[in-house]
């Protein structure tokens, strides 16, 4: 096992031992987590930076080093020069990360892979209805290759998995052992949750409940969590994105922090991109 996947597999394995620090309560009875945010494992993308970082924000590039530059961020896309934070990319489907294996496409710096299966046009359909037969195939794969492996099933894979099902989107999923299936071969999995952030209770339920499954098909799993400042187009504030924070971070290891717009048609209903909810959301942690 080259060095560089055995040391960045050993830092999942001590990540998924704990949490990034248990929550406490203060005597005000507001939960705040023990721990600075520095140690909360983090995925970001390279376009999310930059949008944190624009000319307007007030938010520098040192500013998002302190959350983000350090081994355990994941950077998914082109990341900063000389960061220390792992370096990944993402794909839609096993057989266009197949192909870039096959080009030698992906840049030796890489060492993680995000497996984005979801029922949307970039993820072929046969790929979202055998779901666990995919992640495993991925898994294979990505380990051959000597990288680690987040897989991030949407919860809109019910739709396929469970057309016409009874109950909520997230009850739905967890009953279908999505995240199950996914937590039997890849090294971390997050909870696309973020749909659920309007709704506290309703988010740190499904966390809870995904995360639990999760770790008990693989009590070595890492897990993080979806937290997005516009997800689906829904207005959220900073203040939602702190309160599912402090409600899971005892829970969870980390977050994905997505700050999407509708570009690429990867999130059409998503809207204009909003960067500085995150900052706000990000400075209650400092």
């Amino acid at each position: 096992m080259p060095l560089k996947y055995a040391c960045l597999l050993i830092f999942l394995l001590l990540a998924g031992c704990g949490t990034p620090g248990p929550v406490a309560s203060s005597t005000s009875g507001t939960l705040t987590p023990t721990l600075p945010a520095r140690n909360v494992t983090w995925m970001i993308n390279a376009t999310a930076l930059n949008r944190l970082q624009s000319p307007s924000s007030g938010w520098s590039q040192a500013d998002s080093m302190r959350f983000f530059d350090n081994a355990h961020t994941y950077v998914i896309g082109q990341g900063p020069a000389n960061w220390q934070s792992v370096s990944t990319r993402s794909f839609t489907s096993y057989m266009a990360l197949q192909a870039a294996f096959a080009a030698h496409s992906i840049p030796s710096s890489v060492q993680a892979i995000v497996y984005d299966n979801e029922a949307w046009q970039f993820t072929p359909v046969e790929e979202q209805q055998h779901f666990a037969l995919f992640v495993q195939k991925v898994a294979d794969l990505v380990h051959s290759h000597h990288m680690l492996l987040i897989a991030t099933p949407a919860t809109d894979l019910t739709r396929v998995l469970d057309p016409g099902g009874k109950g909520s989107t997230y009850s739905r999923f967890v009953s279908l052992n999505i995240i199950k299936a996914a937590a039997q071969y890849a090294d971390a999995v997050e909870i696309q949750a973020q749909g659920a952030e309007a709704d506290l209770s309703a988010y740190t339920h499904f966390v809870s409940v995904a995360t639990t499954q999760a770790k008990t098909a693989n009590s070595r799993i890492v897990v993080l969590a979806g937290l997005s400042t516009n997800p689906n187009g829904q207005r959220i504030s900073a203040q939602q994105l702190y309160a599912a924070f402090q409600a899971t971070s005892s829970v969870v290891s980390g977050y994905w922090l997505n700050i999407p717009g509708n570009q690429g048609g990867y999130c059409p209903t998503c809207g204009t991109p909003q960067p500085q909810v995150a900052i706000d959301f990000l400075r209650m942690l400092q």
